[in-house]
């Protein structure tokens, strides 16, 4: 009787044993992973490039610096108001840049009012992390947005007088060369005389 209380009390302490073994590894598993994930919110926080996360519910769980940037929100009054982005990104109904699969271009409104043009990716498919439902990494595009709109690039054949050279625009109207260039650019002129005119023009010069 003795005999079998002992083998159980022995197999009981092995048991315990295991378990606390179990339980080190565990929490040696799961501060690795805190540990990592800290790490790759640190990396993140300085990227030049906006990153955000959405949790399950739809609230901003992160962002970094540059969204901050961008955004001209501050930390706290981002995680003052955890739905910043119904503030930020005025979409349709049924529409969210958390609901992008993959790219796409959003406008995004700053804290001052100004339109931002934002280029977004979601990568959550291709790097899901634990407790964030989606994250996506936009690109801030608007002077290149703003500056393709202001050019208007000048191509194709244009119809110019062989002897004044003024330009002929899509309305049959003959203008001069620099009017036309300044209207269909953001060139602008200043005049000067080249040597060749100088000589005819100042031949005592």
């Amino acid at each position: 009787m003795d005999q079998a209380k002992n083998e159980l009390v022995k197999r009981l302490r092995e048991v315990e044993k295991q378990l606390e073994q179990e339980i080190r590894r565990r929490r040696a598993a799961e501060e690795s992973f805190i540990k990592s994930k800290n790490m790759l919110k640190s990396v993140l926080k300085e990227m030049p490039v906006i990153i955000l996360a959405i949790d399950d519910d739809g609230y901003l769980v992160f962002y970094n610096k540059e969204f901050e940037r961008v955004s001209g929100y501050s930390a706290a009054e981002i995680q003052a108001n955890p739905q910043v982005l119904e503030l930020l990104m005025p979409f349709k109904t049924g529409e969210s840049p958390t609901d992008i699969d993959t790219q796409a271009e959003w406008k995004f409104l700053s804290q001052d009012g100004s339109e931002k043009t934002v280029a977004w990716s979601n990568i959550s498919g291709y790097f899901p992390i634990l407790g964030w439902k989606s994250w996506k990494v936009g690109l801030d595009i608007t002077e290149l947005k703003q500056t393709m709109a202001r050019v208007d690039t000048l191509s194709g054949l244009l119809p110019i007088c062989a002897n004044c050279k003024k330009i002929r625009d899509d309305k049959g109207y003959w203008n001069r060369l620099e009017a036309y260039i300044q209207d269909h650019s953001e060139a602008e002129f200043t005049h000067g005389i080249c040597p060749e005119c100088i000589k005819t023009l100042y031949p005592g010069l």
